[in-house]
């Protein structure tokens, strides 16, 4: 074996840029799949680092007669299930909310906090660097409220003071007591910055309620499996004790991954590893077209090593160690642009809400994948080579010379691998156009709106200061009038929702229509606003009127549709004076609405596929304590918007400021990522496959140089050549198109399930993509082909 490896390394030297060509197409496909693979192995599969991180669960309930059927726990519930359950060793809850953390000497800011159990910091054995975390009498009715803070609140907010623990503060304007705080890089669940304890009080008391996540530890041995048989026995029995509140609930238990990184996020990372997968297999049969045209000149020294009495084996072993150790340095080479790529990846998250127990780290895993990946690659390319290769018939070679033998048996194989090479890489184009284009149309359906114009931010009234309706409503009224006197604001106005970034949903009963039971009503979403709002988005009124300030007010609901919501509602008919009325949590119905205006249309929710019927409402009518601000400007006007809210309630933070279009990229960030790497790795497959069908034509019209100089030299022209030559690469070019068509379409059917309007077959990307791939084909045909036109017949009939 030493004398093998030694061998195949002087081959390698020797033949420096043959070897350069491919390593460096090896290193391409080697180094995408492993940048890929550390990016998946970190969202989907990477325990949370924390000790036993690995049997960290979520766990949450279902509800068994409905399909979209997740929902959270009721605290009765936990702690049935904590009681009950054989099969954790720990079983905590905890409710998320805003936390508006304020004092005297600094500004009141809001971050996101945790109402957490006690046990829970002890069931993940993460203790604070500072104080001391939650005991059990912390979360009885009427303890003392305390307060742990996250490293970073503690560092930016108190510069790292010690002096910190026991310091007084408010959290939504009522008292707290620092008591510790946590480790560096610590944020449990999902980028928390600050936890209090879950006191129980009688609305959380009622089993209907239902606001807690749950996070178990699985005890040592204990799967997955088997904790969701223990817990949904439990859940059973809870249905017949509790009939009104627990029928038809069961429990749903999933590793922490699954939980936060289901759905679509996990779709696209497999999408994109499939992608990479392509690339991989183009480049690997790339090589395998490149060896097998080196092969050729190697058949003189495999015929004499066989006449010595070397084995096939021993010759077959010889040359897959050469394939081996090209792919090994290629993966080297491949592993430096993997980690770049990597850090790019990480770069391009840091801002997006991305978990912050998810880091984009080479650890054993991605080296264990990483040399499983060179192996496989070296045997993957190697193997057919070396099998053509080692089947040596020295009569053969003595009577037709190696290039004769060599071109009938590799010709029919490399124009195979041609031919695979130009099916994946259609497919890998096509997926990669039907992903861009979608995402463009689904990014671009708003375009009325005047989004470059738009600052947005978001307010939330604390409910003890801010406790009813009116209010609500003073404050916001002052707030608007303020806002319109900045200086070069044109529209100010308030909405639940931001135009494409979602809105509320409710079920409704349509006037003098047939009452469906639950379950089987029609259902809505909707968006409550300040009159103003549709000329601030530049939306046009089709029918009826705008809001004005009585709307909403007693006796006087209205409601504004959509044209598609009036058209679904009431078909061929105004909807002007028709009536319908909300159902609440709780299963009752509100009171009637009146339509008295139809807009045109809005996509407001940019990630669903079939999003419900849309209308406004008045926010005089809801009385919402969250409200986004939607502010239209010749230039930004982020300092006086913030100075206006300041000055109206200087204990009230303004978050989530942006520009419109920032906002809106914020939300879909991953899919503007992934279409810019599904882009990149389709344009690498692009650029492998058209060096992959020029090397195999140009070796070919190579190997038959005699015979068009014979035929250049019995009267035919350059045309006929040409012909000649493209010939059997527009067969190829052909073939793989083909194959890659037929391919590519039901690949496309799994990608329609992602949260945009994605087309199977979508005729454009399809009609583009092809062509790009015929004319690339056509090129990489013709420049050998020219070349063989513009033979010296008498220096070819004596090439040897």
């Amino acid at each position: 074996m030493a004398h093998d490896l030694r061998f195949a390394l002087r081959m390698i030297l020797s033949h420096r840029w043959f070897s350069a060509a491919v390593v460096a197409t090896l290193a391409l496909g080697i180094g995408l799949n492993t940048m890929v693979f550390t990016l998946i192995y970190a969202v989907l599969y990477k325990p949370v680092p924390v000790p036993g991180g690995a049997r960290l669960v979520a766990i949450r309930n279902r509800n068994l007669s409905q399909s979209d059927n997740s929902m959270r726990v009721s605290y009765p519930d936990f702690r049935d299930y904590r009681a009950q359950n054989s099969t954790l060793e720990a079983l905590e809850g905890a409710s998320d909310e805003e936390g508006v953390l304020s004092e005297h000497g600094n500004p009141p800011q809001a971050y996101q906090m945790e109402h957490a159990s006690s046990g829970i910091f002890e069931s993940l054995h993460t203790r604070p660097i500072l104080g001391r975390g939650f005991i059990p009498s912390d979360d009885k009715a009427g303890a003392e409220p305390v307060l742990l803070i996250g490293y970073g609140i503690w560092r930016d907010r108190y510069n790292s003071s010690p002096s910190v623990i026991g310091r007084q503060v408010r959290v939504n304007e009522k008292p707290a007591t620092i008591i510790g705080v946590m480790p560096k890089g610590f944020r449990f669940p999902t980028n928390v910055d600050m936890w209090m304890p879950l006191v129980p009080t009688p609305d959380l008391e009622k089993r209907t309620n239902r606001p807690l996540q749950v996070f178990g530890m699985l005890k040592p041995g204990t799967t997955v499996a088997q904790a969701g048989v223990d817990l949904n026995g439990i859940a059973h029995r809870l249905a017949t004790q509790y009939p009104d509140t627990n029928k038809d609930i069961g429990v749903s238990v999933e590793t922490f991954q699954q939980r936060y990184n289901g759905g679509n996020i996990r779709l696209i990372f497999l999408l994109m590893l499939a992608a990479v997968g392509f690339v991989l297999l183009i480049a690997c049969a790339n090589v395998a077209n490149m060896m097998l045209s080196r092969a050729l000149g190697r058949q003189r020294e495999i015929s004499i090593r066989t006449a010595l009495g070397a084995s096939r084996w021993r010759v077959i072993r010889q040359l897959l160690l050469e394939s081996v150790l090209l792919s090994t340095l290629g993966g080297l080479l491949g592993l430096s642009l993997a980690a770049l790529g990597v850090h790019w990846f990480d770069l391009s998250t840091q801002n997006v809400g991305k978990p912050y127990w998810i880091q984009f780290k080479m650890d054993y895993a991605v080296f264990g994948y990483f040399a499983v990946l060179c192996i496989l690659s070296g045997l993957l390319f190697g193997t057919a080579p070396a099998l053509r290769t080692s089947r040596v018939n020295l009569n053969e070679v003595m009577k037709e010379g190696v290039r004769s033998v060599g071109k009938h048996r590799g010709g029919r194989l490399s124009g195979l691998l041609v031919i695979f090479q130009f099916a994946l890489t259609l497919v890998l184009l096509t997926g990669a156009g039907v992903f861009v284009h979608s995402l463009i149309q689904t990014l671009s359906v708003n375009q009325s709106v005047p989004s470059d114009q738009i600052m947005t931010a978001r307010i939330d009234l604390p409910e003890d200061r801010y406790k009813d309706t009116d209010a609500k409503q003073h404050f916001y009224d002052q707030l608007l009038l303020s806002l319109r006197a900045i200086p070069g604001v044109t529209h100010v106005a308030l909405g639940s929702d931001l135009p494409g970034l979602g809105a509320a949903s409710s079920d409704i009963e349509i006037e003098h229509s047939a009452v469906d039971p639950a379950g089987h009503r029609p259902s809505v979403s909707f968006v409550v606003q300040s009159p103003g709002y549709f000329d601030a988005i530049n939306l046009p009124l089709l029918l009826g009127r705008d809001f004005n300030e009585t709307d909403g007010t007693a006796n006087h609901k209205s409601a504004i549709l959509t044209h598609e919501c009036a058209d679904h509602f009431w078909p061929n008919q105004s909807a002007i004076g028709k009536r319908f009325r909300f159902y609440d949590d709780k299963n009752k119905p509100g009171d009637w609405i009146t339509v008295i205006g139809v807009s045109a249309n809005i996509v407001q929710q940019l990630d669903e596929r079939n999003p419900k019927p849309l209308l406004f409402v008045p926010f005089r009518q809801e009385g919402w304590g969250g409200m986004a601000l939607i502010v239209r400007s010749s230039s930004n006007p982020t300092s006086a918007v913030r100075a206006a809210v300041q000055n109206l309630d200087q204990n009230l933070p303004l978050r989530d400021v942006y520009m419109l279009p920032q906002a809106i990229e914020h939300q879909q960030w991953y899919l503007h990522l992934f279409s810019k790497l599904f882009s990149g790795f389709a344009l690498i497959a692009l650029l492998m496959a058209s060096v992959g069908i020029y090397a195999v034509i140009a070796q070919a019209t190579s190997s038959r140089t005699q015979e068009i100089g014979v035929r250049i030299a019995l009267g035919a022209n350059a045309r006929n050549i040409v012909m000649l030559v493209m010939t059997r690469g527009l067969w190829q070019i052909i073939a793989g198109l083909s194959l890659g068509i037929a391919a590519a379409l039901p690949a496309m059917r799994i990608m329609a399930s992602l949260p945009i309007s994605v087309s199977p077959s979508d005729p454009i990307v399809f009609i583009i993509v092809a062509s790009l791939l015929a004319l690339v084909g056509l090129i990489a045909c013709w420049l050998p082909a020219r070349k063989a036109a513009a033979l010296d017949p008498v220096k070819a009939i004596r090439y040897e």
